[in-house]
């Protein structure tokens, strides 16, 4: 049974040299061709990461901030309106220094937007907290309260990142979200490494470097809330009609529901088979999404139904057997999970037992997960 380490009491020093450097950070434009051993951080063997982004209105996420600490320094990294980060991708890219960040997300994706590479090798605090018994969603703020009794004021992450100037709350915010990982690095490393649990983080985060390092897999069908309702011929639509939507999605810079919603798709898709009402369908539509996409929509109709289209097993009905197949495989881990302090999700999820009650062999078996529960996919 693992309980969360207590807290600890940061000398005077640490905390004051932490204020400091969030009052003090410095801004940096990182396409100005300075040496990279000019930048600050150079000498630094671990520094705390993290990223501010707007993605409200765009497909891809749009940078509006870097954040960069060493605990006793900041720097805010200013990507809006700059190509070039070659200091930025020399950290990422450099396998001496250990890269920070908590609950890394798309974090990633904006470092692949930025330099074209990913944070190697990586240490995210709220993965490492949930292997020490803490909550598997633990926010940023509450862990640094936690582990150090500092309060942080939150609230400010969906703030518009790329106005500029940025507010001196906001610079604020954004440098307080990086100062502390270090320190949190330091402390829970230190409580993974005595408990025999570090070598499981760094499995972890490797997976999400090398997750994020591919191309995006994965059909498009199976971001449509409501999919699995409609019968086999008309999935093959919807099918079709998702494909596309993602490509043009992409290819405009726009959320896949700014170019045609969830609802819409659907019954586009169940109607796709009786022409009358596909053209209802379509008459029904938004006037400016009618009157962009009509052709398309129409053109795709055209190819006739999709022969070799096969349900998603994700959009299968399980068997009663496969249920109950699942329903005891997460006693089996709730069980195994509270022997240990973890949330059961940390081991595995109802998604991912799902997934092995199926037949499928996700890469987690192959890792500390599939020494505790790989038995279950026999």
């Amino acid at each position: 049974m693992t309980e969360f380490p207590p807290a600890i009491s940061l000398s005077e020093h640490q905390i004051s040299a932490a204020q400091t450097a969030v009052k003090d950070a410095t801004w940096f434009a990182d396409d100005d061709a300075r040496p990279a051993q000019s930048t600050g951080w150079s000498d630094c063997r671990r520094v705390g990461l993290d990223t501010e982004f707007v993605r409200e209105r765009t497909f891809f996420p749009k940078p509006g901030l870097v954040q960069i600490s060493d605990s006793e320094h900041v720097w805010l990294i200013d990507p809006v309106g700059r190509s070039a980060f070659p200091s930025l991708k020399s950290t990422l890219l450099d396998s001496d220094v250990t890269k920070i960040l908590h609950s890394v997300g798309e974090d990633l994706e904006v470092f692949r937007i930025l330099t074209g590479a990913l944070p190697q090798p990586l240490f995210d605090t709220q993965i490492a907290a949930a292997m020490l018994g803490n909550p598997l969603q633990c926010r940023y703020e509450h862990l640094v309260e936690q582990c150090f009794g500092v309060r942080l004021a939150g609230g400010q992450a969906r703030s518009d990142w790329c106005r500029r100037p940025l507010a001196p709350e906001l610079l604020d915010y954004a440098a307080q979200d990086v100062v502390w990982l270090p320190r949190l690095y330091e402390w829970l490393g230190e409580a993974l490494e005595q408990s025999g649990r570090l070598a499981w983080l760094e499995e972890d985060c490797q997976r999400l470097v090398d997750r994020a390092s591919e191309e995006p897999s994965g059909q498009p069908v199976l971001r449509v809330k409501g999919a699995g309702r409609l019968s086999d011929p008309e999935l093959a639509w919807l099918d079709r009609f998702a494909r596309w939507r993602e490509g043009e999605a992409r290819r405009r810079d726009l959320p896949r529901s700014f170019v045609l919603r969830d609802e819409a798709l659907l019954e586009l898709a169940a109607r796709a088979e009786r022409p009358a009402a596909f053209e209802r369908s379509i008459g029904s539509l938004p006037r400016p999404v009618r009157h962009r996409y009509e052709a398309d929509l129409k053109r795709l109709l055209e190819g006739g139904p999709v022969e070799a289209f096969q349900r998603p097993p994700e959009l299968l009905q399980l068997t009663p057997d496969q249920r109950q197949a699942v329903k005891e495989a997460q006693q089996i881990v709730r069980e195994q999970a509270e022997s240990m302090g973890l949330e059961p999700a940390l081991i595995a999820s109802k998604r991912e037992l799902t997934r092995l009650v199926r037949g499928e062999r996700p890469d987690w078996l192959d890792g500390w997960r599939g020494e505790l529960v790989g038995h279950l996919a026999a």
